[in-house]
């Protein structure tokens, strides 16, 4: 991901944060107020250079709050945006014809521009609260409602449809089908057919994005049902080691969506 391939890519991250239980909560808790994809960043160089992870903030962020990274810190490597022109006429126009213009355009960069609380010092103390997460308002934000369950096969847990999803008044784990369900309408997955959860049909990737993001939604939450989406996401990748890097970022793009819709997560990179 880096010129000196410094970090795992993000179909690694998200491989290592399903066969890590607790990894995904950990990151979360840590690192809340940024991306999925860059609080997993974070907590693995936390882990691999022995800081404590914690609160994470540029250096004039630390600054804000009064506290002043220590001499020496070397900053934690994310991922950001860049907006740059590209001029689309590169030559003088002749006369009567169309002026050259610019259109803006976005990158992804990595940069070494973020410490964790643990690598500063001040007499301020730092507290991070971790918001509440409302599943109505999220379903509310996301223009996702509820539809009457009508399946009569008693295996199925739950299905989305367009805008909508219905999960079976049986269902094992409610929250967890819910979020699946959800997963499924914000990754596009709905947006021509009813997706029944037990179809036989060739749709390995998009039940594996549609947990996967149950998963880190259930994990940042503390919600039961992580053992069983990890279950659950290694049988749809049938032997595969590695989710596709497009597909994690998608991943971690919805379930971000998500748990802001709901309450949960900043607008960091």
């Amino acid at each position: 991901m880096t010129n000196k391939q410094e970090h795992a890519t993000w179909g690694e991250l998200l491989h290592s944060a399903v066969h890590t239980p607790g990894k995904l909560l950990a990151a979360y808790t840590a690192f809340h107020n940024y991306s999925f994809g860059n609080a997993l960043l974070a907590l693995e160089q936390c882990i691999s250079r022995k800081i404590e992870p914690g609160p994470l903030n540029s250096y004039k962020g630390w600054l804000a709050f009064k506290r002043q990274v220590r001499k020496g810190e070397k900053g934690l490597c994310l991922c950001m945006p860049v907006t740059y022109k590209k001029r689309l006429t590169s030559d003088a126009p002749a006369e009567g014809t169309e002026e050259p213009r610019d259109e803006m355009r976005q990158c992804f960069v990595f940069r070494n521009y973020w410490f964790v609380l643990a690598q500063t010092e001040g007499e301020t103390p730092y507290e991070q609260a971790i918001p509440d997460f409302d599943l109505d308002a999220a379903l509310q934000t996301l223009n996702i409602t509820r539809t009457p369950f009508d399946e009569i096969n008693g295996n199925v847990q739950g299905f989305a449809h367009l805008r909508e999803i219905a999960v079976s008044p049986i269902a094992e784990l409610p929250l967890k089908t819910t979020l699946h369900e959800i997963a499924h309408v914000v990754l596009g997955h709905t947006t021509s057919q009813k997706f029944v959860d037990l179809e036989h049909m060739d749709r390995n990737i998009r039940e594996v994005e549609a947990e996967s993001v149950a998963l880190i939604c259930c994990e940042s939450l503390g919600l039961p049902g992580a053992d069983a989406a990890r279950g659950y996401i290694q049988h749809w990748l049938h032997g595969e080691k590695e989710i596709p890097n497009q597909s994690a970022m998608r991943i971690f793009s919805a379930a971000q969506k998500i748990l802001k819709a709901g309450g949960l997560t900043g607008e960091n990179p």
